[in-house]
């Protein structure tokens, strides 16, 4: 299992200090008035803010015979910081009670497709890609965990790098009972990154978020090569779209 985790950040009495600038003024003689007087945020950083919370994400996670883990993979993306999200889950054909799981969430969040057959993981993704609303995709895989402000950090990421079209994190490995057995710390740098896909998979798949368009641009993932679609779609994009890791786990 691989846990995708990312430093929580919370709002606190400091950033308030930073965004707004404190005044006083004299009532009487004897009395201070404190008020706000307005914000010092430059424009550009306002903008962005606002993009922040108009940009949707879309979560897209297919999953084969999920049971157990896919419950803590389902909440952990419920549970993010950043809330204007879509989790598009393709159950492709599983056997277990996967399935019936999921049409228990109750979630608005939620959207479900089923496969009647097996597809496969690169075919099930083209599914959830056509279907999502979101200007971002996300990758999850249904045995993961994502730390609660992962989504947040990436789209805060790539909002700040506009050149940047896809990035990932670094990751911790964990076994059945959740403890840490190991760590990826792949490059970071989109010259690194892109040097990196020359030989392997330099961008952990389930921690893929990107642009739709780096996908759509690309015609999603390739069903020939199943197993290694992640890899392919790297490969195919290293010479024509920018890719970078965020170091934090």
């Amino acid at each position: 299992i691989t846990l995708i985790q990312h430093p929580l950040q919370k709002l606190s009495k400091k950033l308030f200090q930073e965004n707004y600038q404190i005044g006083y003024q004299k009532k009487n003689t004897r009395n201070l008035k404190r008020t706000i007087i307005g914000k010092i945020l430059p424009k550009e950083q306002e903008k962005f803010m606002k993009a922040l919370q108009e940009s949707k994400v879309s979560v897209i996670m297919p999953v084969f015979n999920g049971m157990p883990y896919i419950k803590l993979a389902v909440k952990s993306i419920l549970e993010q910081t950043y809330k204007n999200i879509e989790l598009i889950i393709i159950d492709d054909a599983s056997t277990d009670l996967t399935w019936k799981y999921l049409k228990s969430l109750k979630d608005k969040k939620i959207v479900l497709l089923k496969n009647q057959k097996t597809l496969g993981v690169a075919t099930s993704l083209n599914k959830g890609l056509k279907k999502s609303k979101g200007l971002y995709i996300a990758r999850m895989d249904a045995d993961d965990i994502s730390n609660p402000s992962r989504l947040e950090k990436q789209l805060k990421y790539l909002q700040k790098n506009p050149k940047v079209d896809l990035c990932g994190t670094w990751v911790d490995l964990i076994d059945q009972a959740g403890k840490k057995v190991g760590e990826k710390k792949f490059p970071t740098s989109p010259s690194q990154v892109k040097k990196s896909i020359s030989w392997y998979a330099a961008v952990i798949h389930p921690t893929y978020m990107g642009k739709k368009s780096f996908f759509q641009g690309l015609n999603g993932y390739r069903q020939k090569y199943e197993l290694a679609e992640d890899y392919d779609l790297l490969s195919r994009a290293k010479n024509k779209y920018i890719i970078a890791n965020i170091p934090l786990k």
